[in-house]
């Protein structure tokens, strides 16, 4: 190969290791599911931190403990949603 292929595959956004197109499909329905799914985890961490925000004005119920163990379920939960990426696969 040249020298101008390290300086391409440093500069591009994706790079084919071989001459498979097959695999262009694959790639960009992950990148959509990708970005689908950080717009579902900031919908997710957000509506939660505005739900304990509302419930410690507006409840008496809500005390430290309670929002804290709230709040590491709702990082699991996004967590979990990430990890749903991993079992990607193209829809035909």
């Amino acid at each position: 190969m040249g020298n101008g292929t390290d300086v391409a595959i440093e500069t591009s956004d994706v790079v084919l290791m071989n001459s498979d197109f097959g695999r262009l499909p694959h790639a960009l329905g992950l990148a959509k599911a990708t970005a689908n799914n950080m717009l579902q985890n900031i919908v997710i961490a957000i509506g939660v931190v505005l739900v304990l925000l509302a419930s410690v004005f507006f409840s008496e119920w809500m005390n430290m403990s309670i929002g804290m163990l709230v709040h590491e379920a709702s990082i699991l939960a996004v967590i979990v949603n990430g990890m749903r990426l991993i079992r990607y696969r193209v829809r035909v």
